[in-house]
């Protein structure tokens, strides 16, 4: 039990990002906190921290000695809820999320979520990009559009399926012209992701069409390429949770509504080992209600 009492001082520190932090989080004192991290690495025979006075970094042993601490952790945490009487929604939990999905969809009811559930520790990383789920102590990651990890200890689960849309400004369209076939769309500009070729894949009269558009800007999350489209700097491919809002009040135009894109989907990754624990359970619950769009 001590060695793991150390373990989750080490993964709590680094979660943290300093040794105060910590402490305060696990209800210690800092000496306390520094004691147990210096005991770790004398048991181990490594170093495991550099601390200076203005940061902390894991050395390259301290890295890999986190990546098997925080399965530790998480293992023993879901060890004694798994007995715990009532099965309540408590302890920490993070959640990674995109951005756009964070501030369009998980947000605006978090809190009525929390009120319900108040023993729960919830933090929210927004972030486009993909994570490791033990090495960065993530319990759940919500992902739209990526490839899905191939691995038997992660479980991939369907939380939404978004129509997209291909958009651009009445202002835009009046400097550039309404284009009306795919094969035109070369002839004009496209706000892109970071990530994002520019190749465009239509099913257009029951036939595959391609076209390649030449960026204007390229923005690194979703909000940022709605903005840029808005604002008259070119097309995007946006699903409807993004830019339904605009089609309705006429503040976008939907191009070319009979090429068809794919729907981009929704999954909520999570390790194996955490299927069924309330609080894993609560969040999905919560995110399949507030992710699926509403809009016509």
């Amino acid at each position: 039990m001590d060695l793991l009492s150390r373990a989750r001082s080490l993964v709590r520190i680094v979660e943290a990002g300093s040794l105060s932090a910590a402490a305060r989080g696990l209800g210690l004192s800092l000496p306390a906190i520094s004691r147990q991290v210096q005991t770790l690495e004398a048991e181990l025979g490594v170093k495991l921290l550099v601390r200076t006075t203005r940061n902390l970094r894991l050395t390259e042993e301290g890295r890999r000695f986190l990546e098997h601490a925080t399965r530790l952790v998480r293992e023993a945490d879901a060890a004694l809820e798994s007995v715990r009487p009532g099965r309540e929604v408590r302890g920490p939990m993070v959640l990674s999320a995109s951005v756009t999905l964070g501030v369009l969809r998980i947000v605006p009811g978090l809190t009525a979520f929390l009120h319900k559930h108040s023993a729960l520790q919830l933090e929210l990383r927004l972030e486009d990009r993909s994570v490791e789920l033990v090495s960065e102590g993530v319990d759940i990651a919500v992902r739209a559009g990526m490839a899905l990890p191939d691995s038997a200890g992660l479980v991939a689960q369907l939380l939404a399926s978004f129509e997209r849309h291909l958009v651009g400004s009445p202002a835009y369209l009046r400097r550039h012209g309404v284009p009306k076939s795919v094969p035109a769309l070369a002839g004009h500009v496209a706000v892109l992701g970071p990530d994002a070729s520019g190749e465009w894949h239509f099913a257009e009269e029951a036939e595959g069409t391609r076209v390649i558009v030449p960026p204007s800007l390229r923005v690194s999350t979703l909000l940022g390429v709605h903005a840029a489209v808005l604002a008259g700097l070119g097309l995007a491919i946006l699903p409807d949770f993004v830019v339904g809002d605009a089609l309705r009040d006429g503040s976008l135009k939907q191009i070319l509504p009979r090429a068809r894109l794919a729907p981009v989907t929704s999954h909520a990754l999570y390790r194996v080992e955490q299927r069924g624990m309330p609080r894993i359970e609560a969040v999905l619950g919560y995110l399949r209600g507030c992710l699926p769009y509403s809009g016509a």
